[in-house]
């Protein structure tokens, strides 16, 4: 235990040069800030990314290692390619040049995650430690914008993104947050038999009382997208727990009756405190879809659901034109603005700046060449974290919580596209950097230990 703890909190490696020393502490205390602030502060967390980043560039074992890796080479192509396309784009269409050149910057910093990832995987604790940090900064977050106004309103039914200020955010990062605790309390229970069953009774009590603030917090999002997102992650997550081929070391499957009623009287409990701003958020575009099937999408009145259709309609339309490469980071705004509809508007006067799919957003932006490079990030991703698990270098509860993880973001990528604000970004970085780290930990060669005794 006490070993675990040294490894997580300090460099385990012996640095072979001056620089290297100095960039491993950079890239430990820049992992640890940012993992705290991803979900809390843009500021805090580009403080600690930046740290990674010095710290990577003074390590050579790091380059030497991460360029081995085929996935890194992927992202360092989709980067180029971003890089390119967004120069093309900035003198061919006439839109906001600044807005182009930050889409570009935030479309580069979703393909980093491989910095992230070989801090992570130095010492096996500092995963578990850096989620734990990321959701602990969220729920910190979260409790510091809960002021008496902000309170009030939420009870009475308003709809909240809390410290984000964007609601869909704030719903996704909390559905995130609910996979985690889920499969920890998963893991805590399996461990009945192995620890006194005082302090597991005592975690298990924590864990529910965290995933009741956060299923709080995804009910005040009232974002129907992310709510169906869990539905699918959820038990995704159960599946996963369910099916998995047991390793050998465990003699018996995880035993989730009992989990399963436990969330379900939760789920039970939150709809019948919340069932007038669910019922109402569910029902409020009832109306629009009886008249989209009925009648047709034209003579549907504008709402959430219609302005997606009219968006996709339009995004189809435009990618046809340019199939192969799109129109370009940060072009979509002024695309639709250029089409002066009121079917894009929302309100009037003032058109969307996405499409409200990120499937459709890649294309349009990023093209056929964009969107099969993702996909083949996307494969690599999954294909080691099946690996991985394989291999036993992580547990089924880690599998379970990553795998449900993915399904979330995929089921949600179908409704909304925020990837690109920064506490998306920096909770990706985290989640696929995770999962790239367990990859890497399996092949790290064996090495000596600093000797800490001895430094300084």
């Amino acid at each position: 235990m006490l070993q675990s703890i040294r490894e997580s909190l300090l460099p385990i490696e012996r640095p072979t040069t001056t620089a290297e020393k100095i960039g491993s502490w950079f890239g430990l205390v820049g992992l640890y800030l940012f993992s705290f602030f991803s979900l809390l502060s843009i500021a805090g967390a580009n403080i600690g990314l930046g740290l990674m980043i010095i710290g990577l560039v003074l390590s050579k074992q790091a380059w030497r290692e991460l360029l081995r890796q085929w996935i890194t080479w992927i992202c360092l192509l989709m980067i180029a390619y971003v890089i390119l396309r967004a120069y093309w784009s900035l003198g061919e269409i006439a839109a906001d040049q600044e807005t182009q050149i930050n889409q570009a910057r935030d479309w580069i910093q979703l393909f980093l995650f491989f910095i992230p990832a070989w801090w992570l995987s130095r010492a096996k604790q500092r995963i578990p430690i850096s989620i734990t940090l990321m959701f602990s900064g969220f729920a910190i977050g979260m409790i510091s914008a809960l002021d008496g106004e902000t309170l009030s309103q939420t009870l009475h039914g308003a709809r909240s993104g809390l410290h984000f200020g964007k609601p869909v955010i704030m719903g996704f990062d909390c559905a995130a947050a609910i996979l985690g605790l889920t499969a920890l309390a998963l893991h805590w229970l399996d461990t009945w038999q192995e620890k006194a069953k005082l302090t597991i009774a005592v975690r298990l009590s924590l864990a529910l009382l965290a995933i009741l603030f956060f299923t709080q917090g995804l009910i005040i999002s009232q974002s129907r997208g992310v709510w169906l997102a869990i539905l699918f992650a959820l038990p995704s997550l159960f599946l996963t727990m369910r099916y998995a081929t047991p390793r050998r070391r465990q003699s018996r499957r995880v035993r989730l009756r009992y989990p399963v009623i436990g969330l379900s009287a939760i789920a039970a409990l939150i709809l019948a405190l919340n069932w007038n701003t669910i019922s109402q958020r569910i029902a409020s575009e009832r109306e629009g879809w009886n008249t989209i099937v009925s009648q047709g999408l034209d003579e549907a009145p504008l709402d959430a659901s219609s302005y997606r259709l009219h968006l996709w309609q339009f995004g189809l339309r435009k990618w046809l034109e340019r199939p192969f490469f799109g129109w370009g980071p940060g072009t979509t705004h002024a695309l639709v603005e250029a089409e002066n509809s009121i079917k894009l508007q929302d309100p009037p006067g003032s058109s969307l700046d996405h499409l409200h799919n990120a499937y459709l957003e890649v294309v349009f932006q990023l093209g056929l060449l964009g969107i099969l490079l993702i996909a083949l990030i996307s494969g690599a991703i999954i294909s080691k974290l099946v690996e991985s698990y394989s291999k036993r270098r992580l547990s089924i509860y880690f599998l379970a919580f990553l795998a449900s993880n993915f399904m979330l973001i995929a089921i949600y990528s179908l409704t909304d596209f925020r990837h690109l604000h920064w506490n998306w970004r920096f909770y990706w970085l985290i989640i696929a950097g995770a999962t790239l780290a367990f990859d890497l930990a399996g092949r790290k060669p064996a090495v000596p230990r600093m000797d800490h005794g001895q430094t300084g």
